[in-house]
């Protein structure tokens, strides 16, 4: 739980470190029990607390005492580096806890995301003075810089703070967090894991849910009884869920830290239990596939388009957004397939049909229709050399436009359209189904298709 130390004299200004008491600010709550992990429970010396949060956030350079990187881009204080509180001398009411105790002024340079409302008006934009806290959370709220999750990427930063009950996010952070952080306490590009990243804010915090549930399935980087513990926090296996939140914020870091975005993702249990589908369909789909991760890992890391010298990563962003809000990903599959003129790699259409049956609730016999169709329609457009049908279909803007198509692919293909795709019902549904998502499923299989069947011919002529 922490180390037992000896504590207070008389006269020292103390704080109470409880997993009873939680702040109720996540970036505070992160931070106290950063506490809780290296003082333990109970009542400490506000200098003693002081003293060692100064001996982890600065470090020694060419330069002389720092702070430490990435923490250096939101405390700009130079010169003599120390921690004071300047706590008043009357109490008052903490404006993040309510408790009555002795008040500190919160400041930018020290507290990021608990500031005066001049310089970040979208947090706590009704008060119209500074922050004053208490003891506790001024210094859980320097502390929480040791237990945020970081990426950089470039000139972007993203960091990540998970939010729970506070003895389930003690054993998140001790169990999970913590050894990660520590086994990469020198890489400046990351303290963790993964599974892809890149300038958005969507995209990275996908890759970073990947990484986490990958340890449950096989731990690599965490304990067997720590893996464990995180799919309990999960809900599989049929535990009781814990409510858990991940914060992710994104920004530019420069000569100091610009936000751009801050999103709060709620659904982590019904994320990890999608991801479940997918690891047991390409596990049971795929005879010889001994690393199921590394497929579902790929699937998503292909959504990227090279433009020039450069690669833009924001169709796997807007897929990836669709995925975390269990929203719609298949416009964006859609458009990436015409433009990169790449067929989806293997695992893809497992991966996507499993989630169009869980979260969009689309029939297995539409579902199978549009697969069989859209195979057909992009075999027959290649050998008929005729794209201009599968443009018409993707720009098709309504149900006349629709069936305008259809009725071309009839004509010039001597194609079958399926009974399912004729059932027009009213609100322009098809078979129960928004029509237009009915058209990028089967723009997606036609499309895909066509571009498997030129690599062939590619093959067969060279």
């Amino acid at each position: 739980m922490g180390k037992a130390r000896e504590t207070r004299s008389r006269g020292e200004i103390t704080v109470n470190l409880s997993l009873e008491r939680p702040t109720g600010n996540f970036w505070m709550d992160m931070g106290l029990v950063v506490l809780i992990n290296e003082f333990g429970q109970g009542e400490y010396p506000v200098d003693e607390i002081l003293d060692w949060l100064l001996e982890k956030l600065v470090q020694e350079s060419e330069q002389g005492k720092t702070w430490i990187y990435p923490a250096n881009l939101f405390i700009k204080v130079t010169g003599n580096l120390k921690l004071n509180l300047k706590l008043s001398k009357k109490p008052g009411i903490c404006d993040i806890c309510g408790d009555i105790s002795l008040l500190t002024g919160a400041k930018m340079w020290m507290f990021p995301f608990v500031v005066d409302p001049d310089k970040f008006a979208n947090f706590y934009s009704g008060m119209r003075r500074g922050l004053r806290l208490c003891a506790r959370c001024a210094l859980a709220g320097v502390a929480g810089y040791l237990g945020w999750i970081w990426k950089r990427h470039g000139d972007v930063f993203h960091f990540f703070v998970f939010n729970t009950e506070l003895r389930e996010l003690n054993r998140l952070y001790r169990e999970v967090i913590k050894p990660v952080q520590e086994a990469r306490r020198n890489d400046r590009g990351s303290n963790f894991n993964f599974a892809f990243f890149g300038n958005y804010i969507h995209e990275t915090t996908l890759g970073l849910l990947l990484e986490l549930f990958k340890e449950i399935k096989k731990p690599d980087k965490i304990s067997q009884e720590a893996s464990r513990f995180l799919e309990e926090l999960l809900g599989a296996k049929g535990a009781k869920p814990q409510h858990i939140i991940l914060y992710s914020i994104t920004g530019e870091s420069g000569r100091a830290f610009k936000m751009h975005a801050l999103q709060e993702f709620s659904e982590l249990q019904s994320l990890y239990r999608l991801y479940e589908t997918w690891y047991n369909t390409i596990k049971n789909k795929f005879e010889n596939e001994t690393r199921p991760f590394e497929r579902i890992k790929q699937v998503f890391e292909q959504f990227v388009i090279r433009r020039n010298n450069d690669y833009d990563t924001l169709y796997r962003d807007k897929i990836a957004k669709a995925i975390l809000e269990f929203g719609n990903p298949l416009p964006f599959i859609e458009q990436f397939l015409f433009e990169s003129d790449q067929p989806l790699l293997k695992g893809t259409l497992e991966i996507l049909e499993k989630y169009i049956e869980e979260v969009l609730n689309m029939n297995e016999r539409i579902r199978e229709d549009l697969a069989r169709f859209g195979k057909i329609l992009g075999i027959k457009s290649a050998e008929k050399n005729e794209m201009g049908l599968l443009y018409s279909l993707r720009n098709a803007r309504n149900t006349t436009d629709f069936y305008r198509v259809l009725n071309d692919v009839q004509f010039r293909l001597q194609l079958t359209v399926p009974e399912s795709l004729l059932a027009i019902e009213e609100g322009e549904n098809i078979s129960g189904m928004k029509w237009n998502l009915l058209k990028s499923l089967l723009c997606i299989h036609a499309m895909n298709s066509f571009l498997i069947r030129n690599k062939v011919d590619e093959k067969s002529e060279s």
